[in-house]
């Protein structure tokens, strides 16, 4: 079998390895940049950073194993040893807020009595799926939902919550907690450097240079305007050009601290600024350095408005940070995010459809429009292994129940 893998990103590493583990020898990857894709790890001063958040977590230990072949996970510097991401809600440091939300962030409202009085009235066995912001409601109750998700969800994806759909929360920690437990008390952390599983799974793999297109229907897949030809065809491209997505610019900046300058490895602002979080990669992996290295990350659509943003690091970083700028960089990636609506997610299913009548395989979070984890690319790609013969058999319908397998669990 010889077998063509688009986009050589987490999921196309994922795929290129679940392929050779089952036997496949021809196996080519084409990636116009750098294996790894958003999580490419680079370095400064030795504290590694990669394209926003990138931790490495898990619940199933056939997933775990997998990272474990080429990374050695190290935990997060807490005293739980557990990732605990924070909120500012009134655009300073002085009084993070935990996230996922908790009792704590409760009493620290002005109006503890209408949150509690809220929060009784719930039935968490019965969320409202209806939509995004009727979900968030059903779990957490209105004051919560304007504190926190609101203004946050309208900054980094450019439409109202109530027109998103509620497919994606639903695998995620959006409900009251005890703890700020991000990752659920999962096997949780980074490796320091991403790059040798990216390596180790193409390892043996043809990897070559090229910009990979494909048609709406699927029928036609070119690599630099050349035909593809293949017996098999694993997409990590979007599925379809008509497909919302969230683009993304983040400005590095190294300051001057031997400590921690950020209250969290990831600090969100609901509330101010046109960023949406800001990273502190030491907290994500702690390197002894004299320098901090800090992501802010604005999502955009329609115009980037560079130097507006630029300021608005400048601002932060003097006025709130009480720093001066060492260095800076950035980095502007286009269609990251993807967009869910109720009618994205209609589309979805009808590209889906279309899928599975060609030789093409969608995977990863493009390919399948879904927000997902690491953890979720590679278990596609051994859904995607697992079912092969299905895959490759010519049948729409045993296809499209495997495609439909593989998003089911989205993490």
């Amino acid at each position: 079998m010889k077998a063509m893998i688009l986009g050589g990103g987490p999921a196309g590493c994922a795929a290129a390895y679940a392929l050779r583990e089952r036997g496949i020898t021809d196996i080519t990857v084409v990636e116009k940049d750098k294996l790894g894709g958003c999580s490419y790890t680079q370095k400064f001063d030795g504290i590694p950073y990669e394209f926003g958040p990138q931790i490495m977590y898990t619940d199933e230990e056939r997933l775990r194993s997998v990272f474990e072949k080429w990374l050695r996970q190290t935990p997060p510097p807490t005293d739980d040893r557990e990732y605990h991401p924070a909120v500012s809600v009134d655009g300073t440091l002085s009084d993070p807020h935990d996230f996922p939300i908790t009792i704590k962030n409760v009493l620290k409202l002005p109006n503890p009595e209408k949150v509690i009085f809220e929060l009784y009235q719930l039935n968490l066995d019965k969320p409202d799926f209806s939509n995004f912001e009727a979900y968030i409601v059903s779990r957490m109750g209105r004051t919560l939902y304007e504190t926190y998700v609101e203004n946050y969800n309208k900054k980094q994806w450019k439409i109202h919550p109530r027109d998103m759909d509620a497919e994606w929360a639903r695998f995620r920690t959006l409900t009251l907690r005890e703890k700020p437990d991000m990752f659920r008390g999962r096997w949780q952390g980074h490796p320091g450097d991403y790059n040798p599983m990216w390596s180790g799974m193409t390892q043996d793999v043809s990897v070559v240079t090229g910009l990979a297109e494909v048609s709406e229907d699927f029928q036609r897949v070119t690599v630099d305007g050349d035909p593809v030809d293949a017996d098999l065809v694993v997409s990590t491209l979007p599925l379809s050009r008509q497909l919302g997505f969230i683009n993304t610019f983040i400005v590095y900046v190294v300051v001057e601290s031997e400590g921690y300058v950020m209250p969290s490895y990831a600090t969100s602002f609901p509330n101010h600024y046109d960023f949406v979080r800001v990273m502190e990669f030491k907290q994500q992996y702690h390197v002894d350095s004299r320098f901090s290295v800090l992501d802010f990350e604005f999502p955009w659509v329609g115009e980037c408005d560079e130097a507006k943003y630029l300021a608005e690091v400048a601002w932060f970083c003097k006025n709130v940070l009480g720093r001066e700028i060492v260095e800076k960089w950035v980095w502007n990636k286009q269609r990251i995010y993807p967009v869910s609506t109720r009618d994205t997610l209609a589309r979805v299913q009808s590209q889906l459809e279309l899928a599975a009548k060609s030789k093409v395989v969608p995977l990863g979070r493009s390919g399948v429009h879904a927000y997902c984890s690491k953890d979720t690319c590679i278990r596609m790609a051994m859904t995607m292994s697992e079912n092969l013969d299905a895959l490759v058999s010519g049948d729409p319908g045993q296809k499209r129940a495997v495609l439909n397998q593989m998003r089911e669990k989205l993490s």
